[in-house]
């Protein structure tokens, strides 16, 4: 592993199978070769089996993508939203990794195989810490401890300034972190332990909640939090191991990964063109848009004449699409984009793979190929018409008051069990209640970050109906 920061990170280090392992609070560093799996299976695909059947995967089952508490089962909840991205990550790191191999050589232990795995084991975790409600939850979230009288009565005087920061800044990619490394399987011992090299590849935002958004500049591996205070020796872990390059001048900030930008493309991908098949599913968008979206994409420009709008209308003039049905040619238009927005991304990955390594690239990958524009475009839609619509707007809005009452509950019971263990105070049987309801986490934690983080870890965990649920029943709604 790199000791000291380089101009350009290293395919050995970035590929490393050794495993995260964490006893009594501290990380193991490995040492020595990693050990190979004893059934003979990549290390990496084992770090696909964990994170498959790990119950916070499971739970993205009934979380919302973007139409939250939909009753048309045919658009994308997060796990099916989350299962596509792996197999688009897989083919992304499959192709990468076969350029990145033939540098490796054929003395090394890493295979294209293996790069496909970690990339797909990082594409299925990339949305493992995602709250209830989706990116309205986070809001919700983030909005609660910043303006509450609560939190601003009681939190504010008892933690740290990064303590406040984690619970004023929830971010779905830094929870996730938390789940892998800490919470799932080996609780607090590793979680998953799974491989540094699939831990690097997830962590999409290298740096903490502390660091103020003034200083995090154009560099898109900045743009949010990637890791708690909680987790900090874990990052550091990851750095070390993988040898990311620190970010200068910024404490506890890394340059990217380089295989994070091919999740990020997966992710891309999928969320825009399958978003708009599913709100032209559901009415949001007409077909005409939907197609004028993606013909440019389906028909890339190295290969046919014409800009987007010619490219559109050309293909809407030949006899074989005119005689598809609009739902045949949805899928059609898919199918061609992702492969297309695929190889360009690939293509995008190799040409500047010096940058990459020296993490210096601005932007997404998809952003560096000729068809950013008009992927740019498909996200521009979607956020006009599909993640805004009005159907959408009053779920998350009563997504809010569900939020804001859970933690209104939980969080008054963390303070009073903080009380009653430190101080001495009287415990209220309602904070009891909720900490038998957490399997009694709360008591278990050493100081009052603990207690709220688990907080966080709970609620965070929720599926959309479970948090709907268990809000009306501590409201005495429902019994």
């Amino acid at each position: 592993m790199n000791e000291t920061a380089g101009t350009k990170m290293r395919w050995e280090d970035l590929l490393s199978a050794h495993r995260l392992a964490v006893r009594d609070g501290s990380v193991s560093l490995p040492e020595g070769p990693a050990r190979p799996a004893a059934d003979g299976r990549s290390p990496f695909q084992i770090d696909v089996d964990r994170v498959i059947f790990s119950s916070s995967f499971r739970r993205l089952q009934n979380k919302t993508q973007v139409h939250p508490l939909s009753d048309n089962d045919h658009v994308h909840t997060r796990l099916t939203h989350t299962i596509e991205v792996g197999s688009v990550g897989q083919s992304l790191g499959l192709m990468a990794g076969a350029h990145i191999a033939r540098q490796l050589g054929v003395n090394s232990p890493v295979t294209v195989a293996d790069i496909g795995y970690m990339v797909q084991a990082a594409c299925l975790a990339h949305d493992i810490g995602n709250p209830p409600f989706g990116h309205s939850g986070e809001d919700a979230i983030n909005e609660w401890f910043k303006t509450s009288r609560l939190a601003k009565e009681e939190l504010t005087s008892r933690l740290s300034g990064p303590e406040l920061e984690d619970l004023r800044h929830f971010e779905g990619n830094a929870q996730g972190l938390r789940i892998v490394s800490q919470l799932e399987m080996m609780r607090f011992e590793g979680g998953l332990n799974l491989t540094y090299g699939t831990l690097g590849t997830f962590i999409k935002y290298p740096r903490a909640t502390s660091l103020s958004a003034t200083h995090t500049g154009t560099y898109t591996g900045l743009k949010k939090p990637g890791y708690y205070q909680a987790e900090r020796h874990i990052a550091q872990a990851i750095a070390k191991v993988c040898g990311l390059l620190p970010h200068e001048g910024l404490d506890g900030a890394w340059r990217r990964h380089p295989l994070v930008y091919l999740v990020e493309a997966a992710d891309d991908i999928c969320y825009s063109v399958v978003d708009l098949e599913d709100g032209w599913e559901l009415g949001c968008v007409t077909f005409e848009e939907v197609e004028r979206a993606l013909a440019p994409i389906a028909r890339h420009p190295d290969k046919y004449d014409g800009d987007a709008r010619q490219r559109w209308e050309t293909l809407r003039g030949e006899d074989w699409y005119k005689q598809k049905s609009e739902n045949d040619r949805i899928g059609f238009l898919r199918g061609k984009a992702i492969g297309n927005l695929v190889k360009a991304a690939v293509d995008a990955f190799i040409a500047h793979e010096d940058a990459l390594l020296a993490g210096t690239l601005e932007g997404d990958l998809l952003a560096n190929t000729p068809l950013g524009v008009d992927a740019k475009y498909c996200k521009k839609l979607a956020v006009q018409k599909i993640y805004n619509a009005q159907h959408v707007l009053p779920i998350e809005i009563a997504g809010f008051e569900v939020i804001h009452g859970l933690l209104d509950s939980f969080v008054r019971a963390a303070i009073d069990i903080e009380e009653h263990k430190n101080h001495g105070k009287r415990l209220p049987p309602q904070a009891d209640r909720i900490d038998k309801l957490l399997s009694g986490k709360l008591k278990e934690a050493n100081d009052l970050y603990g207690r709220l983080m688990r907080v966080m870890d709970y609620i965070s965990g929720m599926t959309d109906r479970y948090a709907v649920t268990l809000f009306r029943k501590l409201q005495g709604i429902t019994i």
